[in-house]
């Protein structure tokens, strides 16, 4: 069989994503408020990645299963941490979000089973229970996503169009991928214009798939980049946006589809396209 070109592969993946995503909705559609449901969203990024593969006769180890030295693992775990604790920390400070949330706080109680510990205490091992005990099946299902995106999409797209421009282009398809749930309500904040949300969480997967694009390939690994995407969401998701109340109009800032991520987001994304372009000088 001839050897098919980046454009081919890429091609056949995206036929494959459109049909895997289309597939997992309607199923989703069928168990309303089942975990399950949103299980099948994410993996059928990765399920179109390993049928694109096999179609194209493509090595499984080029998705990036090799080991990596731990720089590259802590990076991933530590770049969500540097770009959201400071972002939450100025609402806190300013007002524009309150901290803690007393919900949070009761359930982390009964979670951790720590009904008497005082809260200055709680919350460390709120936050640890969640970045690190809950590390690895938080990675499990971030592998869903990243098999398809990290994995097949940008190492694809860097032998066709270099690693900067499959960095914006990746994160571009990574963010449209996301709007038929955001469009019908399914996924995403409320309490802010739908204009406004699609404009924040563009700008955040724009910026946060440049930086994942950049680690997959100075890593050699997918490994980090699960691990940042796992991070990402347990640190904003389940901890950021559940221990902050909301103090009026904290919606427009908090999470994915509030603006206070993206200042230091798009200042990684900058700083990563300055070292992508040395890592095509290199190459040329």
């Amino acid at each position: 069989m001839k050897q098919l070109s980046p454009q081919s592969r890429i091609a056949i993946y995206l036929i494959f994503l459109l049909l895997a995503t289309i597939a997992a909705n309607v199923i989703a559609a069928r168990l309303t408020d089942s975990p399950v449901a949103g299980l099948i969203l994410m993996t059928s990024p990765a399920l179109a990645a390993l049928l694109a593969s096999l179609v194209t006769r493509h090595s499984l180890i080029d998705i990036g299963w090799r080991v990596t030295p731990i720089k590259w693992l802590g990076l991933g775990w530590i770049l969500p941490i540097l770009y959201a604790m400071p972002a939450y920390a100025v609402l806190w400070l300013t007002g524009l979000g309150g901290v803690p949330n007393p919900t949070f706080l009761e359930r982390a109680r009964f979670t951790l089973n720590m009904p008497d510990v005082p809260t200055h205490l709680l919350i460390p091992a709120a936050f640890f229970y969640i970045t690190i005990i809950n590390l690895l099946p938080s990675m499990l299902l971030s592998l869903g996503e990243e098999i398809g995106w990290r994995g097949f999409l940008v190492p694809e797209l860097t032998k066709w169009l270099g690693v900067r421009n499959a960095a914006w282009l990746s994160g571009v398809i990574w963010a449209a991928w996301h709007f038929p749930g955001i469009l019908s309500g399914e996924y995403g904040a409320q309490g802010t214009p739908l204009a406004y949300r699609l404009v924040c969480f563009t700008l955040m997967v724009f910026a946060s798939g440049m930086v994942m694009a950049w680690l997959r390939m100075k890593s050699g690994s997918i490994i980090p980049v699960a691990i940042m995407h796992a991070t990402h969401n347990g640190v904003i998701q389940t901890f950021l946006e559940r221990i902050t109340y909301n103090t009026g109009h904290t919606a427009y800032f908090t999470g994915e589809f509030g603006v206070a991520l993206l200042p230091i987001l798009l200042l990684m994304a900058w700083v990563v396209w300055k070292q992508m372009a040395k890592m095509e000088s290199q190459v040329a």
